[in-house]
């Protein structure tokens, strides 16, 4: 079974002591990562999909240290040492999410659809997907709806960016990618949002909301 877990972070409301009580759970390499970003709601952001990461692992009974554990690949990846737990996190905006699996491997992709020009984005879909959009009664939804489609499949293989979006094409909520199949689910998460998960192997999915406790101390 795959599960989604998600939250509301509202950043303006985060206490300082509660960003930095949350810090030394993470390992040295994240807590860089974070430390990078120049804007408060950005670290924030970044450090609350690894704070429900940690919700959504002591849930399945892991250690206290476990974000500390987490290596990444080459592709800058993130995953488990020694485990069949695969796991993806995305933010936009207020909300993070967490896609977390022991079958096969996911990826999540999460977008607040604020107004874009679609055309802007015709390089990176293929000429069936671009005419789809194009033709469709809300341009704008048709194209968060493959942005995000497109995006989960990327983060789910784990090569990201370094995979052209427009090399492969999503058709009928399915896709082939590097000689492997992956299905997609959309995600009701919030209005204003659109979600997509991918999977390469189908399961059914259950989704929770984790708002009132994500920065529980203790």
């Amino acid at each position: 079974m795959a599960v989604i877990f998600y939250a509301r972070c509202f950043c303006s409301t985060i206490l300082e002591d509660t960003f930095f009580y949350w810090l030394p759970y993470l390992s040295e390499t994240m807590q860089v990562q974070i430390k990078k970003y120049r804007k408060k709601e950005d670290a924030c952001l970044s450090l609350a999909g690894k704070v429900l990461l940690y919700r959504v692992l002591k849930k399945q009974g892991m250690s206290e240290s476990i974000l500390s554990q987490i290596s990444y690949t080459d592709f800058r990846r993130p995953f488990i040492p020694d485990s069949d737990i695969d796991f993806n996190i995305a933010h936009s905006e207020d909300v993070v999410v967490v896609a977390y699996t022991q079958l096969g491997r996911v990826g999540i992709d999460l977008e607040r659809m604020i107004p874009v020009k679609p055309g802007d984005f015709k390089s990176q879909m293929s000429l069936i997907e671009w005419q789809e959009i194009e033709g469709a009664k809300d341009p704008q939804t048709a194209f968060y709806t493959y942005w995000t489609q497109k995006e989960a499949v990327l983060k789910a293989n784990g090569k990201g960016m370094y995979i052209p979006l427009q090399s492969f094409q999503i058709q009928s909520g399915r896709t082939y990618l590097e000689g492997e199949e992956w299905s997609l689910q959309e995600i009701q998460i919030a209005d204003g949002y659109k979600c997509h998960l991918a999977m390469n192997q189908e399961q059914p999915v259950e989704i929770y909301d984790l708002t009132r406790e994500i920065w529980n101390i203790g």
